[in-house]
């Protein structure tokens, strides 16, 4: 049998392009997924994600306006559920004046936005004490994701053309291209790659320009606790005066303890199939827990721990392109730990470009230029 187009790795990515080509009428179609649906090893799995407007480049706060507008909810009527959660979104910290500069670029979304001082951000924001931050931002388009439900609500969709434990080992161009799987050979007349942090193993060229990265992510649950739930606990993003200084959190969601993590990139890569710790490791949690002592002024325990991998690239841009040897394959990547809530665009954008070698969404193809193969820097 020869497909009509094979996606690789059935991450939020790879299972929102699936679905837009179902969309699109392709029937003939698989998804590889090399382990278990839902597995703990690469960067879709846990409970929640952060959605927002504020960003530091403009042209992800105008694609946002396209994702929050119209494609999360054509999702949530689809899956008869709510998959977005709204709350309050906070971004503080030394380095929070660029988030609302770029904000300036969409003046639409500033009625959505509020500049507050420190005094009122405590008032409003318990246990929060913004030692040292000038202002804080406010971001009334933030939600939580209900990433797991996300994914399983895609997966049903497509629970007919997802292949387990199927592992792609090399790829050969002919009139068709032809995969050697573990499963045995296959073709296809188009393929898509979103394998995550394993990308550059199957596109080796790749390696300069992407890099995994280990997350540790910590739950703690506070004292006094209060409201710590949606809609009233906040998601909320801390920018350091350094790149390398940058934490991010989310209300409890689905599991007990309000998420933290420090959003950790950089050019020394990381093993994608290392072993995953049982528990947060020291060091860690030791970095975790000095932050949200200080930020927080509370006695926190930790109550849980995931662990999640990154790919990124050295601007945290996305990759969605073709592939320069083959342009029957388009690759996704380098979604850099801020890629699920884009996946209802970025599905749909790898689906046309694997299908008519470009898209009908003119918000991206203003900004294609920066998603491109040739935009990714090497580290």
């Amino acid at each position: 049998m020869i497909y009509d187009c094979i996606v690789v790795g059935a991450g939020i990515n790879g299972l929102a392009t699936a679905h837009a080509l179902l969309q699109q009428g392709v029937t003939s179609l698989a998804v590889l997924e090399q382990f278990s649906l839902g597995h703990g090893q690469g960067s879709s799995h846990g409970r929640s994600r952060i959605t927002r407007s504020s960003y530091t480049s403009p042209k992800y706060v105008e694609l946002m306006q396209l994702v929050h507008g119209r494609l999360w909810p054509q999702w949530e009527e689809e899956a008869g559920q709510p998959l977005l959660h709204p709350t309050p979104g906070l971004f503080f910290g030394p380095g929070m004046s660029q988030y609302f500069q770029s904000l300036q670029s969409v003046p639409a979304v500033l009625r959505h936005i509020e500049e507050i001082c420190p005094e009122e951000a405590r008032h409003r924001f318990f246990p929060f004490l913004f030692p040292d931050s000038p202002k804080v931002l406010v971001d009334h388009t933030c939600a939580v994701v209900a990433a797991d439900r996300t994914v399983r609500f895609l997966a049903r969709t497509l629970q007919d053309h997802i292949l387990e434990d199927c592992q792609l080992q090399s790829i050969d161009s002919g009139p068709h291209l032809h995969l050697d799987t573990t499963r045995g050979p296959m073709a296809c007349r188009k393929l898509v790659i979103t394998a995550g942090p394993w990308t550059s193993r199957l596109l080796p060229q790749l390696q300069p320009n992407l890099r995994p990265a280990h997350q540790d992510v910590g739950y703690f649950q506070l004292d006094p606790a209060g409201n710590t739930g949606v809609g009233a606990f906040p998601v909320w993003v801390y920018a350091g005066s350094k790149a390398d200084d940058s934490f991010y959190g989310l209300p409890e969601f689905e599991r007990p303890g309000v998420k933290l993590a420090r959003h950790r990139t950089g050019p020394h890569g990381d093993d994608p199939d290392r072993a995953i710790a049982e528990q947060l490791p020291e060091a860690a949690a030791h970095d975790l827990l000095q932050f949200a002592q200080k930020q927080w002024g509370s006695q926190v325990k930790l109550v849980g721990y995931d662990a999640c991998i990154y790919t990124n690239t050295s601007n945290e841009d996305f990759i969605l392109d073709h592939w320069p040897g083959d342009r029957r394959i388009v690759v996704g990547a380098g979604f850099s730990g801020h890629g699920f809530k884009f996946a209802p665009l970025t599905g749909q954008v790898l689906a046309q470009l694997a299908l008519y070698g470009q898209t009908n969404v003119p918000e991206f193809e203003r900004h294609r230029q920066h998603f491109s193969m040739a935009a990714a820097a090497s580290w």
